[in-house]
């Protein structure tokens, strides 16, 4: 399996205060990786970093053999880092056939009729809702909105910070079964999610982070079972479904 991402001894954060420091991983092509930890562990900078929307201290950020850390965000899109954000970043009074309109806005022109026509035909659910205000969208159907106007770009690697958050626990399973969709493509996810039970079931591999800094990593099975990740994430019991 070849090797979509590398974060050698990252840190990073704001202004002049780093908050996740020396954090180093792997992601491999294809896989789904989920993002763990309590409030201000570092998930979303470090998200943001990969991205390149914060400040960068030291270390390596490789992606697909090229370092890109001193890279601004718009060049690491042209590369294939896609970043949906927490809280909804679709245009709300515009239909679904704008909003994705408006997410081709970096494609020549040739390129958006067949990019629009690859993700309705990976989210049906937005050609049902083709004329329909984003704004007035369920919260699950906006954030497949904006899943998919990202991937109108056709990112190699995925960033999703949240992307269940305040959703009904229906609307959550529909958000993880199109993570799943997305990466069956080929697509390399990482995801801070905190549905962690929910995320784990979906995810190949795991990651903790503590303080800013890498707690614990490995098989997202072996982690869900671990009884430190439990109590802290699982409320101390996993229940059949999810052994």
């Amino acid at each position: 399996m070849s090797t979509a991402l590398d974060l050698v001894s990252v840190t990073a954060g704001y202004g002049d205060n780093p908050i996740v420091r020396e954090f180093s991983t792997t992601l491999d092509t294809g896989t789904i990786t989920t993002l763990i930890g309590g409030n201000g562990a570092g998930k979303s900078t470090l998200l943001r970093a990969i991205y390149g929307t914060n400040r960068f201290f030291s270390g390596e950020i490789v992606f697909k053999g090229e370092r890109v850390e001193r890279l601004p965000p718009w060049e690491r899109l042209k590369r294939g880092v896609g970043f949906v954000p927490q809280g909804r970043c679709n245009f709300p009074a515009m239909s679904v056939e704008e909003n994705l309109k408006m997410g081709c806005y970096t494609l020549t022109g040739g390129k958006h009729e067949p990019a629009i026509a690859r993700v309705i035909g990976l989210f049906p659910m937005l050609r049902q809702k083709w004329l329909t205000e984003a704004g007035n969208l369920s919260g699950g159907e906006q954030q497949i909105l904006e899943m998919a106007m990202v991937l109108l770009l056709e990112p190699s690697l995925l960033l999703l910070d949240e992307p269940s958050l305040g959703l009904s626990p229906r609307m959550q399973g529909d958000v993880f079964t199109t993570v799943q969709q997305i990466a069956a493509t080929g697509v390399t996810v990482l995801v801070v999610e905190q549905n962690v039970r929910g995320a784990l079931l979906i995810s190949d591999r795991a990651l903790v982070m503590e303080q800013g800094r890498k707690f614990m990593e490995g098989p997202a099975a072996e982690v869900r079972t671990d009884p430190r990740i439990r109590q802290a994430y699982l409320g101390g019991n996993i229940q059949q479904s999810a052994a």
